[in-house]
């Protein structure tokens, strides 16, 4: 290994390390009560050293996020491969599972996706900030999957085709991403005040939902 490539290395290597030790804190105190600071200290790196790899802190949340979406996607392949010959409805309502999965086994990477606010900047042409374009694009890796499983049964005859796909992705998609949140924060109090588990819950809520676009 010659000196460039080593160093190449030990740079990423360096890097992989300020981000662990970004989830942990970010994960531990929330992104708000969070600060460079802390970062620099969990990862046992001086400060000055942080801010040579990132700018600020959003540029670490960035990198987190990112991670979490293609650990989310990576987890949709592998249950779309599994269940290649079932129907479109079937994969639709396996996307959905495999979402709530993610939530329950990823809750840090959960919590980065869903809490993330939108910003003016993000959407500006050209955006020269290529972290934000990766989120934006792994991002809509699942609304592609959707989109195609919804277009496919449309044109099957599974699913209703008198409303516009895009406008029925959206729909399936805001509801299920409520849907994910109630049973992560309510899951108990619906347990306790309605006798309903949140695994009963889950498959009614697939049933109802699927219900709704069937045609």
């Amino acid at each position: 290994m010659g000196i460039t490539e080593r160093k190449e290395k030990e740079h990423s290597l360096r890097k992989n390390d300020m981000i662990a030790a970004a989830e942990r804190v970010f994960f531990k105190n929330g992104f708000d009560n969070s600060t460079m600071d802390d970062i620099a200290i969990e990862a046992e790196f001086t400060k000055k050293t942080l801010y040579s790899y990132f700018k600020n802190k959003e540029e670490l949340y960035y990198e987190i996020m990112l991670l979490g979406f293609n650990t989310l996607n990576s987890l949709y392949d592998k249950a779309i491969s599994e269940n290649i010959e079932n129907s479109e409805i079937k994969k639709i309502k396996k996307l959905g599972e495999t979402f709530i999965e993610f939530s329950k086994n990823y809750p840090g990477y959960f919590k980065a996706i869903a809490d993330y606010e939108n910003k003016d900047l993000d959407f500006q042409v050209p955006n020269n900030n290529t972290l934000i374009n990766e989120c934006y694009i792994a991002g809509e890796y699942s609304f592609k999957l959707l989109s195609k499983f919804i277009n496919n049964g449309m044109k099957n005859g599974e699913i209703s085709n008198d409303k516009d796909p895009v406008t029925v992705c959206l729909m399936l998609w805001s509801t299920m991403l409520g849907f994910t949140m109630l049973i992560n924060k309510k899951g108990k109090y619906i347990n306790s005040y309605y006798n309903k588990g949140t695994e009963q819950l889950m498959e009614d809520g697939f049933d109802f939902l699927l219900k709704s676009i069937k045609k």
